[in-house]
């Protein structure tokens, strides 16, 4: 009897949660409906405009939702619906497997895997050689590493907890991030054309330099398809690396505590740490791989991905708050953009002239 009414009691809190986010999934409906509306009118009306400066959907989602952030604001009754970025996101992350097969991921990846894994080590190697310079702590220099090196947010959160971090530099780390994402979201793409980056190269880039996990989507995606799915492979890579990095950035902040240090179940925190997400993506890709999905099934996957990201960022969009990037401290902004700034350059010089694309 008590545990069916404790069930009650979980399962009225679920809905009340639900009911809460209605309005603020209602808004960010609206915005991702004008941000398709909008794709298609640049399309069909300003073809040049939408060429030169890749005003897709997604985009548009982030953009729109920035600008009623930043001027008229968010109501509070509104905030409750604007919690499901990373759910439809990570959502949009897992039918997007639907796209690719066992051997081209494996084709794709192998080439990819030995790349990221250079980059993120030899990131997190570079922020602990320049932090030297600056003024701040092992444990901010420790989000700071983890979080550029990544996926940004995730990897920041996954850290700071483990090398004892304030939340006030969490904070800073998180602000830092999303600072840079935000200028490398509208710029990358400028920048890829300029550079004839052709789909596959520009997808790979974005996926190594550019940090956070659902700028590096819009970025790719803001290029062209090919590109978005290319830097979902390489987004894949760099999550499923994480408990290993994460492990490498902590022991590297304590190394100096052999207490701590030893006491680290080094097998279980990797375990803690993974990602549970990245296995429905796997299952997606085996399930189309073994030919599971007829052709409309695919291209109804492909529509609903689609609507997942243009509803993902138009909440990403609407939590951004330029007010609270200030936050981020100027030796925070300083070694993360030079740090930031390196990667992405490195990245670019390999994928141009290096890769086999």
């Amino acid at each position: 009897m008590a545990q069916t009414q404790i069930g009650q009691v979980k399962s009225q809190s679920i809905s009340e949660q639900f009911i809460k986010a209605i309005p603020g999934l209602i808004l960010v409906a609206l915005l991702a409906v004008a941000a398709m509306w909008g794709e298609g009118y640049l399309k069909a009306n300003h073809k040049a405009f939408f060429e030169a400066t890749l005003l897709n959907h997604i985009l548009l989602a982030i953009i729109f939702g920035m600008i009623i952030r930043n001027t008229m604001g968010v109501p509070s009754v509104l905030e409750p619906g604007l919690k499901y970025s990373t759910i439809l996101t990570k959502t949009g992350i897992v039918i997007m497997g639907t796209k690719y097969t066992l051997a081209s991921l494996v084709k794709v990846g192998t080439v990819s895997m030995i790349f990221i894994t250079i980059a993120l080590f030899a990131t997190v190697m570079l922020t602990f050689w320049l932090r030297k310079r600056y003024e701040m702590t092992d444990s901010l220099a420790g989000c700071l590493a983890a979080g550029f090196s990544i996926c940004g947010v995730s990897a920041t959160v996954a850290t700071g907890p483990a090398v004892k971090a304030k939340g006030q530099e969490m904070a800073y780390t998180i602000a830092t991030i999303l600072i840079f994402g935000l200028i490398a979201l509208f710029t990358f793409p400028a920048l890829g054309k300029l550079m004839g980056l052709t789909q596959n190269q520009f997808g790979a880039w974005v996926g190594v330099g550019i940090v956070n996990s659902a700028q590096v989507l819009a970025a790719g995606m803001a290029y062209g398809h090919d590109a978005g799915l290319m830097a979902g492979i390489y987004n894949m890579g760099r999550v499923v690396l994480l408990p290993f990095v994460v492990l490498y950035v902590v022991m590297l902040v304590l190394k100096n505590d052999t207490q701590a240090t030893s006491s680290i179940n080094k097998s279980q925190f990797i375990m803690d740490k993974f990602p549970v997400f990245v296995l429905a993506f796997l299952v997606a890709v085996l399930a189309n791989t073994a030919g599971l999905f007829s052709k409309e099934e695919v291209k109804f996957a492909g529509e609903t991905m689609n609507w997942c990201f243009a509803l993902g960022f138009a909440s990403i969009g609407l939590t951004t708050k330029f007010s609270d990037m200030k936050a981020a401290g100027k030796d925070g902004i300083i070694l993360g953009f030079i740090v930031g700034a390196i990667k992405a350059v490195i990245a670019l010089l390999i994928v141009k002239y290096l890769l086999p694309f």
